[in-house]
């Protein structure tokens, strides 16, 4: 793969090592990004991780709250970073509620979720979500959220 002429930026640890160019950054600043979680000191963790990382974040507890901030904001969210549970419980509501709205299904929804709920991902991987992430998050791993959107929008299909 030919190197791209922009600065070249070294990312990840020593045993997985990325190599971005500078065309490949996006300025998070614009990415509004709905965090979903039940738990309120792990939202407060991984608020204050995406706010590091300078995403626009709106934070919601439930998954009444998740529905509400879709109807109200849907189209201007970018990413949906959710707790498993609360994408799964309800009958996956929210789930079939993105997968159903047109100006939504173009969100990629992330999982987070606890090492010991691994069963959770290919349940919530067949319900619609595009990947997940295993708590606790780091600010490398939050990231590269953005990478996501560009998949996200490369799989639609438009008729």
């Amino acid at each position: 793969m030919p190197m791209d002429t922009g600065e070249s930026i070294l990312s990840g640890n020593g045993s997985n090592r990325d190599y971005l160019t500078s065309n490949d950054l996006m300025d998070l600043s614009n990415v509004r990004v709905l965090l979903c979680d039940t738990d309120a000191e792990s939202c407060r963790q991984v608020l204050a991780l995406l706010k590091k990382c300078c995403y626009q974040v709106t934070p919601v507890y439930s998954a009444a709250d998740a529905l509400d901030a879709l109807n109200s904001q849907g189209p201007c969210i970018d990413i949906i970073l959710a707790e498993a549970s609360l994408l799964i419980s309800n009958g996956a509501k929210i789930f079939n509620f993105i997968q159903l709205d047109i100006n939504l299904k173009h969100i990629p929804v992330i999982m987070m979720l606890d090492e010991d709920k691994i069963p959770l991902v290919l349940k919530g991987l067949t319900l619609g979500a595009t990947d997940y992430l295993v708590k606790p998050l780091s600010s490398n791993e939050l990231m590269k959220l953005s990478t996501h959107m560009k998949r996200k929008s490369s799989q639609l299909v438009y008729y």
